[in-house]
């Protein structure tokens, strides 16, 4: 087996919780080396390596593990490995989808309550010690629309229960269930179902059909007011129209976790924007690391008998 790359921190216990674990198991932890640094000994059981734990692909992985059977990704997007490539080899691939979820939602209800209940406002009142009271909206009632309703957006829903918000849930089929949610709409009524939406939350994976999917026609079909996050992938959006639309005050705020570009250069325009940034980061390292190396040592008991994985990727 091997660590690789910079996915186990020290401070995240990776390679120790890895080693406590699987005793059983020769681990090779490759974080921030190469091949090019490893002693003879040290590539020789490189070679001898089945399952690869990793952030993002090294550029020398296939070719320094010629035994490789398993990648583990523990990002949910996988649109940084050659899946062709694995393909070819037979060489599994499964991936985190879900081992953030719980965070990444509680991060996008802050910014819900931030927006809505005027904190920002709030706060710079304070500074300038003016008691002038600054009545926010009622989340009771109100119209919000998930677009990619997977993990993510599954927990946004499931705590917005209390609020009795009415949830929209936006995925391939509209037949799909759907716990959680009011109604559900294929992408192909992704405008229709956005133009009474007090809220639209995006969380879709980085592909051809997801590619700048939030762009001038489809923030216009949101309604005047609109607030809308991107938790997902910063590809889906077109950020100049985003930012087009906040200034024409057609939308009525945006946040955004994610950027097309990170980190996102210090000329790019959504610094200035009214967009509020935050930098990839909505996750919680501890309580995701640990539901990583869960899902990992399950998977890793299935390794043995050929068993189907948990989060496998069809290639």
């Amino acid at each position: 087996m091997a660590a690789v790359d910079d996915s186990q921190l020290a401070q995240r216990r990776g390679p120790q919780r890895m080693t406590d674990a699987l005793p059983e198991y020769n681990i090779v932890d490759m974080r921030d080396r190469t091949p090019e640094d490893l002693s003879p000994s040290e590539l020789e059981q490189l070679q001898d390596v089945e399952v690869a734990f990793i952030l993002y692909m090294p550029d020398w992985l296939l070719a320094a593990c010629p035994k490789l059977k398993w990648i583990h990704s523990f990002m949910t997007g996988h649109d940084h490995i050659p899946l062709p490539q694995l393909k070819e080899r037979n060489i599994r691939l499964t991936n985190g989808a879900g081992t953030a979820a719980i965070e990444i939602a509680e991060f996008v209800i802050a910014r819900v309550l931030e927006h809505w209940k005027f904190f920002p406002q709030i706060a710079a009142l304070q500074v300038e010690h003016k008691w002038r009271p600054v009545f926010g909206r009622a989340l009771s009632d109100a119209h919000i629309v998930l677009v990619g309703y997977g993990p993510i957006n599954q927990e946004v829903a499931r705590l917005l229960a209390p609020f009795n918000m009415r949830v929209t849930a936006v995925r391939r089929s509209a037949t799909t269930p759907s716990l959680g949610a009011d109604a559900v709409v294929a992408f192909s009524d992704l405008n229709a179902a956005m133009h009474d939406a007090d809220i639209v939350v995006a969380a879709v994976p980085s592909n051809d059909d997801t590619t700048g999917m939030f762009n001038a026609e489809k923030f216009a079909a949101m309604q005047q007011g609109c607030l809308f996050i991107n938790v997902g992938r910063g590809t889906a959006v077109v950020e100049a129209d985003l930012i087009a639309s906040l200034e024409s005050g057609h939308l009525g705020g945006a946040a955004v976790d994610v950027a097309s570009e990170e980190p996102l250069p210090p000329d790019n325009a959504l610094w200035d924007s009214p967009v509020r940034i935050s930098a990839h980061c909505s996750a919680t390292l501890p309580n995701t690391m640990r539901r990583v190396h869960e899902l990992f040592f399950r998977n890793i008991a299935k390794f043995a008998t050929g068993e189907r994985f948990e989060n496998e990727v069809d290639l």
